[in-house]
């Protein structure tokens, strides 16, 4: 089982569940390696980050390339152990990601044997933080401002859908502060 996603510094937390329901993690961004590096160390992600600048090497083939923006598209994958998809989760947008528990269900699903549980970060290349690179203690403070603002606007739509929308992206703030109080608490506990 492979899961293949755009890392950020909530996915410390989901990285202790999916491992028990058979899965191995990777990341497949179009970032250098020497960012992914930076991501790495910053957030202490256990798991391979992958780089693939022009999407041709899996981005493009999985269907998940924002022609448009030239990126990837937020997307959570994950393959059976005979390749075939099980899960997708394609985001509209750079902070749309699914709720954990629908990717654990899907993996739990398979009643694959659990895997090794990453131990501690993977050693990467050595670090070099991107001009776009947030630091991890103002993330969370970007997302709780996102929460608040869409709780806003949940409150102001008069349209269900939009009303919808808005209550679903303040749902995915809290939980993106939620994990990044844990990813700090790990990275925190792997310096001391």
């Amino acid at each position: 089982m492979t899961v293949l996603q755009r890392p950020v510094g909530r996915d410390g937390p989901r990285v202790r569940r999916l491992p028990r329901r058979g899965a191995t993690i990777a990341a497949l961004v179009i970032d250098p390696p020497e960012q992914n590096a930076a991501v790495a160390e910053k957030s202490a992600v256990p798991f391979p980050i992958l780089s693939d600048p022009d999407g041709e090497g899996a981005i493009k083939p999985c269907d998940v390339w924002d022609a448009a923006g030239q990126v990837a598209t937020p997307a959570i994958i994950a393959l059976a152990p005979d390749g075939h998809e099980v899960y997708r989760y394609a985001g509209v947008d750079f902070m749309d990601r699914p709720n954990d528990d629908e990717i654990v269900e899907a993996l739990s699903s398979l009643g694959l044997p659990a895997t090794e549980t990453p131990a501690g970060t993977i050693a990467h290349l050595d670090p070099r933080p991107g001009s776009r690179a947030t630091k991890p203690e103002r993330l969370a403070v970007s997302m709780r401002g996102v929460r608040f603002a869409s709780m806003a606007l949940a409150d102001r739509a008069r349209d269900p859908f939009d009303k919808a929308e808005a209550e679903r992206t303040s749902r995915m703030a809290e939980r993106y502060v939620a994990a990044q109080g844990a990813t700090l608490r790990l990275v925190h506990r792997a310096a001391t």
